[in-house]
């Protein structure tokens, strides 16, 4: 080669390998030594019974949280605003909490426990209703450079917009009660047990300002056990997150549902959706 093409052709290289140096890998892991975390967040649960149609809510203030984490390890609490709520009704008796682990990119498991005590209809006002649910459900990733611990945890930061198929399953349970004669098909107490496989999709948008967009959805047909015997049911568990990633801090808006649909075909068919929709907002410190 003639020390002129190599004048030319050297520069042109040596820009391109620079480009190829400074590339960013799919997913960036943060250093996330001391983290402090702030949340607001909304817990909810609607029951309809399809045979006669009658269709309640809970009243539940909202929460705020506070938290601290080291590496991979947090500690928090969370503690209800008390006069958030719609006071024409009784406040919801509660518990609610969930999970959710993220596992190197390959699969994650989220589980819930809820317990609720009074719900609400505008036609039918305060009703005697309690319901337990319990469930976890476990999805396997298969696009290693889709990173959903960027868009819920915010502790990595995904770089490029991507999806993945997911495929998993899930074990669920649900108990309801009511002394109503509203509701008199659930004057005994009903126990329902759920299993059975799930397949979704995820993806994530990524914008030039660090701003992303997550919709993520699994669909699952599960058998039933229950007091009226055998049965069909399903389940969808969508979420939604959308946020932003600084260099020091990251935040998102979030939306999770669990939406089961029970004694299919059946005069003990019921639809119990649940979920929780906030923002939390992130600092890391070191």
């Amino acid at each position: 080669m003639s020390v002129k093409k190599l004048c030319v052709f050297l520069p042109l290289l040596l820009v391109s390998m620079a480009g190829n140096a400074q590339e960013e890998p799919a997913v960036v892991k943060y250093n996330n030594l001391l983290t402090n975390k702030a949340s607001l967040g909304y817990n909810f649960m609607f029951f309809e019974e399809t045979s006669p149609t009658y269709s309640f809510q809970t009243n539940r203030p909202w929460d705020f949280g506070v938290g601290i984490g080291i590496k991979n390890i947090s500690f928090g609490f969370t503690f209800s605003i008390p006069f958030l709520y719609d006071q024409n009704y009784e406040k919801s008796q509660s518990f609610d909490v969930s999970f959710n682990h993220y596992n190197k990119h390959k699969n994650f498991s989220s589980g819930y426990i809820k317990y609720y005590n009074g719900f609400h209809s505008d036609a039918d006002g305060d009703i005697d209703l309690r319901i337990f649910n319990i469930g976890i459900s476990h999805e396997f990733v298969f696009n290693k450079n889709h990173s959903l611990r960027s868009v819920y945890n915010l502790d990595e930061r995904q770089t490029i917009s991507n999806g993945s198929f997911l495929f998993g399953g899930g074990l669920f349970f649900s108990s309801i009660r009511s002394d109503s004669s509203v509701l008199s098909n659930y004057s005994e107490r009903q126990n329902t047990f759920y299993f059975g496989p799930n397949l979704g999709y995820s993806y994530t948008w990524v914008f030039q300002s660090n701003c992303f967009i997550n919709a993520l959805s699994t669909f699952g047909l599960n058998t039933l056990i229950s007091n009226a015997g055998y049965s069909v049911g399903m389940q969808v568990l969508p979420r939604f997150s959308f946020g932003y990633h600084g260099k020091t801090w990251s935040a998102n808006i979030f939306v999770n549902y669990s939406l089961l649909i029970g004694g299919y075909g059946t005069e003990f068919e019921y639809h119990l959706l649940s979920g929780n929709v906030g923002l939390s907002f992130i600092k890391r410190f070191l």
